[in-house]
């Protein structure tokens, strides 16, 4: 007899509760504390998954990151072309 395989991963997000948290951490933590959190909860999940889930986890921070700018592109564009660089 063989039984359904396990996993860790939940059928349903809850979408409310992470954003309630993401909002108490805005409120809660400068921004120094709140990239000191960040790199520890990355970390701690590193610890949890296998080096396929770790590559996964890597490309959507950096997706994240990419989204996440003090400029919008467009203006940094326009900065870019002010200043001369590429």
């Amino acid at each position: 007899m063989t039984s359904d395989p396990r996993t860790t991963e939940t059928e349903t997000i809850a979408y409310a509760t992470i954003r309630d948290l993401m909002h108490q951490i805005q409120d809660r933590l400068d921004v120094p504390n709140r990239a000191r959190l960040a790199v520890g909860l990355i970390g701690h999940l590193a610890t949890l998954m296998n080096s396929r889930q770790m590559e996964k986890l890597m490309t959507e921070l950096n997706e994240q990151a990419r989204n996440v700018q003090d400029v919008p592109p467009t203006r940094r564009r326009e900065f870019d072309e002010r200043t001369g660089e590429v």
